[in-house]
């Protein structure tokens, strides 16, 4: 019964969206605007409950904008002046929404947003005005006039009455999960003993959750986007220890002089110490540690922000080098084109009217939705959203409208209309709906008087907007289905052949050596994040993901180490091709993963300072045979999870 009580903060958001809503609907129609009620649109889309993320989000909405209307105004224009007509249109507007797809799946936070947002306005201008071409331009210049109207409001009411975060609530976390982190390593120094990897397991899918979150909180400002870099360079530090404590905790020699130290570090994060004090002590247990751990410690004290005063860090942080899905992007771009050129066959050849309603509606759903890993539980809620809307905007237009006397008094009578969405968004199971009732309420209200049309016709495009979310689940169905468990085992893939490129050069130049090692560990860092929340979402075992992940992990380590140990001049030819052949063994670790857990076992027994790790890599992967064989077999196919994100989250 909760999901039908009000919640008062998303209650409040929603009315004060509303108002706003209505107020840049009258404010628009004051200024003249053919389209005012694109403006009441353009709020309820650039409106956030959190300050940072609407100032941004306005930002990409007014830049989205502005490029889709340029784009759609030249295509529209180039099929006039060619002769080319709807198919022409249809065409390019199926390309340029594939291509803004895909990006938007590439880029990240609110530029992905602003990405998609050109596709599908592009759309807009180009094929709803389609019939006289020699508009399109007043229309591209309406509809960016109305948008950016638009956003003022929402900036103006957000700014006002949009109460402040708590910004501190990431950073906390942080500091909570580093604080644990260091007591792992005291612990390991005290008496040291192999991982607990189901302890490891978890660590992991907390950062993993914080590093997701992380993308939303670098909105608003260039030191947002700062202070977001270094909360994700904190997040890979952690990592890095974690897998030190994975390869070499149980190797390592007791130290109780600096598990003292380690421990002290880790209460100084408990207690919110300054970043310098935190990053002092840092670079003071670091020294004449094993290299590994140095490196780790010295890591976590370069993380730290640097915006305090006081002594800038011994060396950068690790560099950032972050998972982009290329095959996602690629599907979601496909999908997006296909569905497109679909719908728009059957409008060129048979005219049907509301082809150009139910093209829009699709390329909103297949570019806003192709982030999500479960489209499928979202768009029917979608789809009955917008059938309220569509049911209620001709009961104002047929039942209410008929009966007043002129533009003001129309754009009076909406108001009950739209607060009715504002009210909806306070209530859990409707907020999706809410929000697609209120788009399509104003995007058939066109307040305009004399009224004009007829009922047959409006219902006709009622029904077209309404059925758009359908056309996009099937489109969704049918071509390239997404889901969480394909994404995961996509990049658990990845992570494979990451590996085996890895191990394939294994005697490069020093300076390429370093480089190359530098980029892959932090790619695939994050990569092994990325694969656990994938996990999460799609029902599967996390802890099996981060094992098999951490063993990755490892056998790039090793392969590191190795490629370091073949460029010892030396090293024996026995030893030599040994090492050769582990790393033979690993660029084929997709394809036979025990092979070459047995290859990096009989290198280990050359003995020296790698050794351990060399070890600890075969004994990882021979654990995870199975699961990392699969990762090379084929990707699953789609099917539904209990559950998605809702509209928003933005990958």
């Amino acid at each position: 019964m909760t999901a039908w009580v009000l919640d008062r903060d998303r209650l409040a958001y929603g009315l004060r969206t509303a108002l706003g809503a209505a107020l840049a609907l009258a404010l628009a129609w004051a200024l003249g605007l053919e389209h005012p009620q694109w403006a009441g649109m353009t709020v309820w889309a650039a409106s956030q409950p959190v300050r940072a993320h609407l100032i941004e989000k306005s930002a990409f909405r007014g830049v989205g904008t502005l490029v889709g209307a340029v784009f759609g105004a030249l295509l529209a224009g180039l099929a006039a002046r060619t002769g080319g007509g709807p198919a022409l249109l249809v065409a390019g507007a199926a390309l340029w929404l594939g291509l803004c797809a895909a990006a938007g799946n590439l880029l990240r936070g609110f530029a992905g947003y602003g990405a998609m947002l050109a596709g599908y306005t592009a759309v807009m201008v180009a094929l709803l005005d389609s019939g006289h071409p020699q508009d399109v331009l007043p229309l591209a210049l309406d509809r960016t006039a109305t948008v950016l109207t638009g956003i003022l409001v929402a900036l103006g009411i957000g700014l006002l009455l949009t109460p402040r975060g708590a910004e501190a609530e990431i950073p906390r976390r942080l500091r909570r999960s580093g604080a644990g982190v260091l007591r792992d390593v005291a612990a390991a120094l005290r008496r040291p003993a192999p991982a607990d990897e189901a302890a490891l397991a978890l660590r992991l899918a907390e950062l993993a959750r914080l590093d997701e979150e992380i993308d939303g909180e670098g909105a608003g400002s260039l030191a947002a986007r700062r202070e977001a870099r270094n909360r994700r360079e904190t997040v890979m530090a952690q990592v890095a220890v974690l897998l030190w404590l994975r390869a070499r905790a149980a190797e390592t020699r007791p130290d109780p002089a600096r598990a003292a130290a380690v421990a002290a570090i880790a209460a100084l994060y408990d207690a919110a110490a300054p970043a310098p004090e935190r990053r002092a002590a840092l670079a003071r247990a670091a020294r004449g540690a094993e290299p590994d751990l140095r490196r780790a410690l010295a890591d976590l004290g370069a993380a730290l922000p640097r915006r305090d005063e006081g002594p800038a860090p011994d060396r950068p942080p690790a560099p950032l080098a972050l998972h982009r899905d290329w095959t996602a992007a690629r599907e979601a771009g496909v999908r997006a084109a296909l569905a497109m050129l679909a719908i728009g066959a059957v409008w060129v050849a048979t005219g049907w009217a509301g082809g150009p309603m139910v093209m829009l509606g699709t390329a909103i759903m297949t570019s806003v939705f192709s982030t999500s890993d479960n489209p499928f539980a979202i768009l029917p809620k979608v789809a009955m959203g917008q059938a309220l809307g569509a049911a209620l905007a001709i009961a104002c237009r047929w039942l209410v409208w008929p009966h007043l006397g002129g533009e003001a008094a129309m754009i009076l009578a909406m108001l009950p209309f739209i607060l009715l969405g504002g009210v909806m968004t306070g209530v859990p199971r409707l907020q999706i709906q809410a929000f697609d009732y209120n788009m399509v309420l104003l995007l058939l209200l066109q307040p305009a008087w004399p009224l004009g049309g007829d009922l047959r016709h409006a219902l006709g495009v009622g029904a077209a907007v309404a059925s758009a979310p359908l056309v996009a689940w099937l489109a969704f169905r049918l071509i390239h289905p997404p889901s969480a468990a394909r994404r995961g085992a996509a990049l658990l893939g990845a992570m494979v052949r990451e590996v085996e490129a890895m191990a394939a050069r294994p005697e490069a130049a020093p300076a390429s050596r370093l480089r190359r090692a530098r980029r892959w560990r932090a790619r695939l860092h994050h990569r092994l994040l990325r694969l656990i929340r994938w996990t999460e979402r799609s029902g599967g075992a996390a802890e099996a993901a981060a094992r098999a992940g951490l063993a990755l992990l490892l056998a790039g380590q090793a392969v590191l180490a190795m490629e370091a140990r073949l460029a010892d001049p030396g090293l024996g030819a026995s030893g030599r091709r040994r090492l050769r052949l582990a790393c033979a063994r690993c660029a084929a670790l997709g394809r036979a993963p025990g092979r070459a857990a047995r290859a990096l076992a009989a290198a280990a027994r050359l003995g020296g300072r790698d050794a351990p790790l060399l070890a600890a890599a075969a004994e990882a992967l021979g654990a995870n045979a199975a699961f990392l064989a699969a990762a090379s077999g084929p990707i699953p196919a789609a099917r539904a999870s209990p559950g998605g994100p809702a509209r928003g989250s933005d990958a």
